[in-house]
């Protein structure tokens, strides 16, 4: 994970351009603390910090091993608990009861995916916008609400599980981080149904302009079909390498047909409520579900599709996110400085034959930015389709060019290029195939954003291919 610090401009940066880093959601004229893991910290000095840590250490062990310093034995399920509950407590002010009962959430990797999140789907995080999750299996812990509150400010979360006890105790540290009016926790009653959002008594929030009442949702399915499969799973590991206890109720652990058919209903599902929920996601434990349950996402009708890696230590996890909704924004963060930014920008637009103005248009993206543009393309020359099609056309003029050098007269040959161009639209204006607007946002000394709008009437597949261009384009900046 990178370590993020506080990071402010030199006296040439406005105020309003000043980030704290550490949240998805910026606003950039407050400071407020910033949550976050620290790239590595010594379990001795955690253990200061939360002394009920102390306990639970033990010297490391081997020839390698310094002395003074130490480790955990992670296979004692309460020296987790208490790791876990050290981390929330101090990396992120959170106090958080953990049952002996219940699964122990591994922080690291839970915020990994909310990380993951920001990072995919950006362009819904947007300052001005409510960021609504939904959280499917909440657990005991309400650990991706707590944590989301945390990281994505001003974010609002509803819980949703089916084990009444887990959701009294998800309730409780609810209530004791005096998080009340951002988090609710909603006891699903029917362990048929996986979104309960139409189910009566759910905390619905109130949809926005285009139909979507959660931002996103999430999910970490039950990983097996029973304790016979996990336990074969556990015996498969190297000789030697421990085995990480976080306990679990069989609700949490077990379904019937494992992790792949839970989520087959959750895609299911959301082939039905579709643009109610912008983006769907789940966390994937087993490489070989995600091919089976991509063709499952394509076939019900999903317009965007992406996938992702969490890697923490030795382990491995997925995370799957698929949308009905057309994209009509992107978000590209380029590492350079707003004028070196907007040069490039413009440069690269003079290469791919894209129209555009400079503008002065404040409803045009976030307010602080320092440049808008209003552009179009008449071809989506930044496409492999249409470099094929030049090619294929440069070819063709020429066998014209020797057709006439063959059959024509002396008198009548054109030397250097054919009097009827392939491509001559007799003087026919040229509708453009694309229309956006763009914006670039300074968000450090040496950090822009360049956020691209869709306007009215074009599809979103279009500006979503210049995207990936420029995105691909931007990483030798």
């Amino acid at each position: 994970m990178s370590k993020r610090k506080t990071e402010i401009g030199d006296d040439t940066t406005s105020p309003a351009t000043k980030k704290i880093k550490g949240h998805l959601l910026i606003d950039t004229n407050s400071k407020v603390k910033e949550y976050d893991l620290p790239d590595y910290t010594p379990y001795e000095k955690l253990a200061e910090k939360y002394p009920e840590l102390q306990m639970h250490l033990v010297p490391r062990q081997g020839p390698n091993a310094t002395s003074g310093k130490h480790t955990m034995d992670f296979r004692n399920a309460e020296a987790v608990r208490t790791l876990n509950r050290a981390l929330l407590c101090v990396y992120f002010d959170l106090d958080v009861v953990l049952p002996s009962d219940a699964l122990c959430p591994a922080v690291a990797n839970r915020l990994n995916y909310i990380k993951w999140l920001g990072r995919n789907i950006m362009e819904e995080f947007w300052p001005g916008n409510t960021v609504r999750g939904l959280d499917i299996g909440t657990g005991a812990s309400c650990i991706y609400p707590l944590l989301g509150t945390r990281y994505i400010r001003g974010s609002e979360f509803v819980g949703t599980d089916i084990n009444q006890a887990s959701v009294a105790v998800a309730q409780q540290n609810v209530r004791t981080n005096a998080l009340d009016d951002r988090i609710r926790v909603y006891l699903n009653d029917d362990r048929n149904t996986v979104l309960p959002i139409d189910s009566v008594g759910f905390p619905m929030p109130t949809p926005d302009a285009d139909g979507s009442a959660f931002t996103f949702c999430m999910c970490n399915p039950p990983f097996y079909d029973s304790p016979e499969e996990r336990q074969q799973l556990r015996q498969m590991k190297p000789i030697g390498r421990p085995t990480l206890d976080t306990g679990g109720k069989d609700d949490e652990l077990y379904t019937v047909g494992g992790e792949e058919a839970f989520l087959e209903r959750l895609v299911e599902e959301s082939a039905v409520h579709k643009q109610r929920i912008k983006w769907y996601t789940t966390m994937v434990g087993k490489k070989g579900t995600l091919k089976a349950l991509k063709a499952k996402i394509r076939d019900a009708g999903a317009k965007h599709v992406s996938e992702g890696a969490l890697i923490q230590g030795r382990t491995t996890r997925w995370v799957l996110a698929w949308s009905f909704l057309d994209k009509t924004r992107f978000c590209l963060d380029v590492k350079k400085s707003a004028a070196d930014v907007c040069s490039w920008l413009e440069s690269a637009m003079d290469d791919l034959q894209i129209s555009y103005n400079v503008i002065n248009d404040e409803d045009v993206g976030a307010a602080d930015a320092v440049a808008r543009y209003s552009c179009s393309a008449v071809e989506k020359t930044w496409t492999r389709q249409w470099r094929r099609q030049q090619q294929q056309q440069q070819k063709q003029q020429q066998q014209q060019k020797q057709q006439h050098i063959v059959n024509a007269d002396v008198s009548a040959i054109v030397p250097t290029e054919c009097k009827q161009p392939l491509d001559d639209k007799d003087g026919a204006e040229e509708l453009p195939v694309l229309a956006f607007k763009a914006s670039i946002v300074c968000k450090g000394l040496d950090s822009c954003q360049i956020h691209m709008y869709l306007d009215s009437g074009y599809g979103s597949n279009v500006l979503m291919s210049l995207y990936n261009h420029l995105s691909r384009k931007s990483a030798s900046v």
